[in-house]
């Protein structure tokens, strides 16, 4: 059975030959690993360097597919850049020409200093303003992933991967979900806030921002994307109330789930943290499995109670602490963690035995080697 046979088939819910193996890297594992990539180059996909370099991880540690974290990148716009210090200690740094300024670090995802705050108000933003697609991903806080304005261009990654492993890996498009934009706009503080003051226009623009998203996700299912990983770090209960995700926020994530259940293309959760209150929840809105289900003491949620609750309605993508285990564990530490997630995850019709959250950069290789050998030992169906 090939990689992307075995990842359909349990992502379908329907047993393969053996339990697939497929971890996130980090942008600062994939740096650490392939230090001879200049993180510039990486971050606009010089070359077809960006979905080469994380396919060339995934075929490193025999990971049965391989996602690309953002698609469409844009090239270094060089008329907006005043100079360059490649010798910068974290990594090269680039001026530009309105003042701001980022630095592309060697072990971590860029870090960019705007010179004029960008965040605005709730009364500011003007649902009506949103664009019908989106112009850049959000990656992080206070830093854009720019996408190229022409088709095919929008999804070149999807082609350049797809040729790249010429059928041989899984290959998974992805999104950031709206409340990402939210906070993008108004910052981290304030559009929480606003969803509790301003609860009917924030719905509103989430709705909008998922309209946005949802296109270019289409984009990369005609592409050909096998599967897409949505991308909702905030949603977890660490940072909203389950009251404030279902009323406000999960009303915008649905359209993007419902794209790819419409065109048949799975489309997995990605929550980091503490989601064990919400679970049911995120599979209603017709998500086809979820991930990162970080265990304790990342998360709160316990691979053995998360099959009994959603294990026959969505695949299991998780769920190995990748700080407590992968990164700071022993090797022994590692292959007991791997065969007990594999014992419980086994038990639902479609798993996937992965890193809960992505690979930290400080990840020791040998480390993630063990997983492979662990399923490939036990994960036999």
């Amino acid at each position: 059975m090939t990689s992307t046979e075995r990842i359909r088939k349990a992502m379908n819910l329907t047993s393969p030959d053996r339990v697939p193996l497929m971890c996130q890297p980090s942008w600062g594992f994939v740096l650490t690993q392939l230090p001879e990539i200049n993180p510039v180059d990486l971050w606009h996909n010089m070359d077809g360097i960006f979905p080469r370099s994380f396919t060339d991880i995934s075929l490193r540690f025999h990971f049965d597919g391989v996602l690309i974290p953002a698609v469409g990148l844009a090239a270094l716009d060089q008329d907006q850049v005043l100079r360059e210090d490649p010798l910068f200690p974290e990594g090269p740094s680039i001026y530009f020409e309105n003042g701001d300024q980022c630095i592309y670090c060697r072990d971590d995802l860029p870090r960019y200093f705007y010179e004029k705050v960008p965040e605005i108000s709730i009364d500011e933003l003007d649902p009506e303003k949103i664009p019908d697609t989106i112009s850049y991903h959000t990656p992080s806080n206070h830093l854009r992933m720019w996408i190229n304005e022409d088709n095919p261009g929008r999804v070149a990654e999807i082609f350049q991967a797809r040729e790249y492993v010429d059928g041989n890996l899984s290959i998974h498009g992805s999104t950031y979900a709206p409340e990402d934009y939210l906070i993008d706009q108004l910052g981290v503080e304030e559009a929480f806030l606003a969803m509790m003051t301003h609860p009917d226009k924030c719905r509103e623009i989430l709705l909008r921002y998922a309209q946005a998203t949802s296109r270019h996700v289409k984009e990369q299912i005609d592409a050909g994307a096998d599967a897409i990983n949505f991308s909702a770090p905030w949603t977890g209960q660490n940072f909203i109330s389950l009251d404030m995700y279902e009323n406000i926020i999960a009303p915008a994530q649905k359209v993007i789930a419902d794209v790819c259940n419409e065109n048949g293309v799975p489309c997995y959760c990605h929550t980091c943290g503490s989601i064990d209150d919400r679970l049911e929840l995120i599979i209603d809105l017709g998500f086809s499995g979820l991930e990162c289900l970080d265990p304790p003491p990342l998360g709160n949620v316990e691979l053995e109670d998360a099959v009994r609750r959603i294990g026959d309605r969505a695949f299991i993508k998780g769920n190995i602490d990748p700080v407590n285990v992968l990164m700071n564990g022993t090797p022994s530490q590692v292959r007991e963690n791997a065969i007990i997630c594999l014992e419980a995850g086994m038990k639902a019709k479609g798993f996937i035995l992965s890193t809960a959250c992505s690979i930290a950069p400080a990840t020791p290789a040998e480390n993630l080697d063990i997983l492979y050998e662990v399923v490939e030992q036990y994960g036999t169906y």
